[in-house]
């Protein structure tokens, strides 16, 4: 077998810790096409077209649920071309969509706006980060991670705040001129510059071993190959499924939420300023997950720290119906933030845990369809519950439901054997 070393960095400096910042660097740049982001311009479009809660909701779940499938073939081609080109590549496309949706006029142009926001952002720029740590980290994932996390936990604080400061200053058509402008020169410079695909790409292995010969590549990648599972041989086992479906339940509750958030904290009693400043606090319990994965995430088994997490959730949930001021509202998010970032961190070393790294690109496309169709099934019947009762209590009961039903499922996982599949 002939190594190829791509290029040559220094390897006294372990680069891992640069591909740490890119992949959080990826999902902070994906804020545009989050919820959290999107729905600070939800109460601009309701006033400058006219429609109701449920039918933008409905756009939204129908684009949403359109790019879904198309997923896929995101991950595929992360497993042909590598996860520096496709950055770029996705990257580019979506500083575009952000200039583009400044001129979103009408209900066809605002469809097609939310279905290139969701999949090249909220889809592609957390699927490329996601099949890119594990190529570096083995030992210490879930510690990796929860550190490439932080681009999201910044984003989940600072986003908010500054749509809300340009949209109120200036126009929402502005603030998206704005992120069109910051992707194009910040964003895909630096992908293009920093990301590697691999460490064998460089003459490294993984956790930072050095390799003294090209013999140790060689057994790593023999290594990697044999310890991987073909996306088709992935589908066969319940893992998959069991997995996939649970994934799809906090991005349901969180998209569906944050679409309705400042619809649903004015009913408590918060301004929109407050709001803007309640909506980040989800985000805060990411700052301690590099130290709760080493102690928790690292060395207990994942169906335990789902099904505990469920459990958080669904109690958080309840919680929530008697929430009634700032106070409560900020305790409600950070519970819910601590659960899911948990959650998410487990999921996520879940996918190379239990089927290897060599096609991770593919079987991430395939989860993250998941992820997707979760996050398409939130806004509906949040927007169903305000128009038919006036607030929201109905679908926050509804969830919790949904939560304890799968706990079942989170219980009984656990790591494949390869020749069952």
């Amino acid at each position: 077998m002939n190594i190829k070393i791509s290029r040559k960095i220094n390897q006294k400096f372990f680069y891992g810790w640069i591909i740490l910042f890119t992949t959080a660097l990826a999902i902070f740049f994906s804020a545009p096409g989050q919820t959290y982001s999107i729905s600070t311009f939800i109460d601009s479009y309701i006033e400058d077209f006219g429609f109701s809660r449920t039918v933008i909701s409905s756009f939204y779940s129908a684009a949403t649920v359109a790019s879904a499938f198309l997923l896929v073939f995101v991950g595929r081609a992360v497993d042909r071309y590598g996860q520096r080109k496709m950055t770029v590549i996705i990257g580019g496309l979506f500083a575009l969509v952000c200039f583009l949706n400044s001129f979103v006029f009408n209900f066809m142009t605002m469809v097609i706006s939310f279905f290139f926001l969701r999949y090249l952002g909220q889809g592609s720029l957390t699927l490329i980060p996601s099949s890119l740590v594990p190529q570096w980290f083995e030992k210490k994932r879930a510690l990796a991670i929860s550190l490439t996390n932080y681009g999201g936990v910044l984003a989940n604080i600072l986003v908010p705040l500054l749509n809300v400061y340009l949209i109120t200053q200036f126009s929402w058509q502005f603030t998206w001129r704005v992120w069109s402008i910051m992707l194009l020169l910040i964003f895909v410079p630096l992908s293009y510059i920093l990301i590697v695909n691999k460490p064998e790409d460089i003459g490294l292995l993984p956790d930072n071993e050095k390799a003294k010969h090209e013999d140790d590549l060689k057994r790593e990648l023999e290594k990697m190959a044999a310890d991987s599972w073909t996306l088709n041989e992935v589908v066969k086992t319940k893992e998959f499924w069991f997995v996939g479906l649970i994934s799809m339940i906090v991005p349901m509750i969180s998209t569906g939420m944050m679409f309705h958030f400042f619809s649903i904290m004015s009913l408590k009693g918060l301004t929109e300023q407050t709001a803007a400043l309640v909506i980040g606090l989800a985000a805060y319990p990411g700052f301690v997950m590099p130290v709760i994965s080493g102690l928790i995430i690292d060395r207990f088994r994942s169906k335990h720290i789902v099904t505990i997490t469920l459990i958080i959730i669904a109690l958080d949930l309840f919680y929530f119906l008697s929430v009634g001021s700032l106070l409560s509202a900020a305790i409600f998010m950070l519970i819910y933030g601590f659960a899911i970032n948990i959650q998410n961190v487990t999921i996520n070393v879940i996918w190379p845990r239990y089927f290897g790294r060599k096609y991770l690109g593919s079987i991430r496309g395939a989860a993250t369809v998941f992820m997707v169709l979760g996050s398409a099934l939130g806004p509906i019947p949040f927007g169903l519950s305000y128009d038919l009762t006036g607030g929201y209590n109905m679908v926050f009961i509804a969830m919790i439901v949904i939560v304890l039903l799968s706990l079942m499922m989170a219980i009984s996982i656990r790591k494949p054997k390869k020749h069952a599949a």
